[in-house]
């Protein structure tokens, strides 16, 4: 009521309602070979495909007078082709060992063929921290693909600068960060992509993608008797990670919260450590953006299973009328090739084609190791 301090709750639409939604629409032609040679002791599977989906749910942006920012609407449109290739083969067969192997590999290409009326980039902001929630990190642009990572291209540190005495003062000729007006040696340096003598928003690029080249798989299987083993590695290629824990514990930007540093964080740059690629611990705006520097090759090869078995003869098992029983111990996880340097570069903490390959604090995967039974009556 008027004059009093009674608060009235009250409701808003946010969103306008789009009565024309519908599900998204997918194409796709397959063409495929199955081969088999010697007896089918060699086998070729071969797919190539194309698949297009379109009336992706997106938010559009509609015009100001009509009182809403966005509406959510059938607009984006999605490519995928790729290739699938798989080798099987039995290498060796007698009547105490054999050897069979299977590999296969995966390429697929992606591509942004549209999005909302006359946009031609959305740009995400892959939430993990209140103080990066903010900044758009993932971009998606029209003839390129998705998941592409999006940020500054990290050039080193600040070394050009005119001295009087203590006082260094940046050169007139050399772009600084369009928010620090005293840019000091050891500072972060970006490139300046449009050339207009500072570095801001504008000069933000695509500098990764989460999406890897090809991926792919080996198995090697053994018999020897009555013991089996079944060997098989998996990798990925050429996909790129987004190692956001750098941001935290290779940079000394957020000296209140006083966290603990990656053990790298020590051959940061100081006057005596000119030459380091870990700029000076600072607090500048600068040093809490997304760039190059903390972009990193995820490609990996990894022991994945690994299973030893033995299976007990049928004549030792008859009296306990047993048909079958086999023991075995597994391995997974056993090892890993890479040189991402975050604990595990099969990572990607936000379930969403938009944002994949993103690392923070997320958990390993674990080594694990098991025993079995399978038996059979």
């Amino acid at each position: 009521p008027e004059g009093t301090n009674v608060n009235n709750v009250g409701t808003v639409p946010s969103t306008l309602r789009n009565h024309d939604l519908k599900w998204e629409t997918t194409e796709q032609w397959n063409l495929g070979f199955d081969l088999g040679f010697l007896n089918d002791r060699i086998g070729i599977t071969l797919d190539l495909y194309s698949k297009t989906t379109r009336d992706l749910l997106l938010n559009a942006n509609m015009p100001l007078s009509s009182g809403y920012v966005s509406s959510m609407k059938n607009i984006g449109k999605v490519r995928n082709q790729g290739i699938e290739f798989t080798l099987n083969t039995v290498n060796i067969k007698n009547k105490k060992f054999t050897w069979e192997t299977n590999f296969n590999i995966a390429f697929n290409k992606n591509k942004v063929l549209a999005l909302t009326e006359g946009q031609t980039t959305l740009t995400t902001a892959a939430s993990f921290d209140q103080n990066f929630n903010t900044q758009q990190s993932y971009i998606a642009k029209v003839g390129q693909s998705m998941g592409s990572m999006y940020g500054f291209v990290y050039e080193g540190k600040y070394d050009d600068f005119d001295k009087s005495g203590d006082t260094y003062t940046l050169k007139p000729t050399v772009a600084h960060y369009t928010s620090e007006n005293n840019t000091q040696p050891g500072m972060p340096k970006y490139r300046d992509l449009n050339g207009d003598g500072i570095i801001d928003d504008n000069d933000r690029t695509i500098i990764g993608n989460g999406l890897p080249v090809h991926t792919g798989g080996f198995t090697n299987n053994f018999t020897y008797g009555d013991f089996d083993l079944s060997v098989f590695f998996q990798w990925s290629y050429g996909n790129d990670v987004l190692n956001a824990n750098r941001l935290f514990f290779e940079s000394g930007w957020n000296k209140a919260r006083e966290l603990n540093q990656f053990a790298s964080y020590a051959d940061r740059w100081t006057e005596d450590n000119p030459y380091s690629d870990i700029p000076r611990a600072t607090a500048s705006s600068s040093n809490r953006v997304f760039s190059s520097r903390v972009i990193e090759d995820g490609s990996f090869l990894r022991l994945k299973t690994l299973t030893l078995g033995y299976t007990v003869p049928k004549k030792l098992l008859t009296r306990f009328r047993i048909d079958n029983l086999r023991v075995y111990f597994a391995a997974q996880n056993l090892w890993t090739l890479t040189n991402y340097s975050g604990y595990d570069p099969e990572v990607s903490i936000r379930n969403s084609a938009l944002t994949p390959g993103l690392d923070f604090s997320a958990y390993p995967r674990a080594r694990q190791f098991s025993f079995g039974v399978n038996l059979g009556f």
